[in-house]
Parts: structure tokens; C-alpha cells; sequence
């Protein structure tokens, strides 16, 4: 066969893209707003968990943690606990 038929271009309209192209120019900025806040949401949960993963694979850090908080909390505690326990019911 020395005839070889042409190819068809194949055009594919995206939705999206076409709804983009349409949006107003105060939707648009609101749009790269939303996109910053996204991106600047991930970057503080990566950052969670790159911390999370650091506590735990370092025991000690998470043990004189909770013993500062504990040694922090319990005293204002006990004073909220007598005063409760002072207060009739």
C-alpha cells in the first residue's frame, strides 16, 4: 500500500481551561488568593510533620516535653481544684 492515509487532529476541549479563560478579573485574583492560601497550607502541614516525625524519633525531647507541661500545669491545677473544692454545690 503506498497510499498512507493523513491523521486526524484530535482537538480536545478542556472544560476547565475553557471556564477559566471566561472568569472576570476579580475572580481570577481570588483564585490565586485561594491558590496561595492552599500552597501556604501545605507548607505548614509538611512542616507539622517533619516536626511530629522529629519528637518521636528523638524520645527524649518528648519526655522533657510532657514533664515541663506537667511541671507547668499541675500547680495552677491543684490552686483551680481547691477552689472547686471549696465551692458549694
Amino acid at each position: 500500500m503506498s497510499h498512507i492515509m493523513p491523521r486526524r487532529v484530535v482537538v480536545k476541549i478542556d472544560p476547565l481551561t475553557e471556564h477559566l479563560k471566561n472568569l472576570q478579573p476579580e475572580q481570577v485574583d481570588a483564585l490565586q488568593m485561594m491558590q496561595g492560601v492552599y500552597s501556604n497550607q501545605v507548607a505548614i502541614g509538611a512542616t507539622l510533620m517533619t516536626l511530629h516525625r522529629h519528637i518521636f524519633e528523638t524520645d527524649n525531647d518528648v519526655y522533657d516535653l510532657a514533664s515541663s507541661v506537667a511541671s507547668n500545669t499541675l500547680p495552677r491545677l491543684e490552686a483551680v481544684a481547691d477552689e472547686l473544692e471549696q465551692q458549694e454545690l
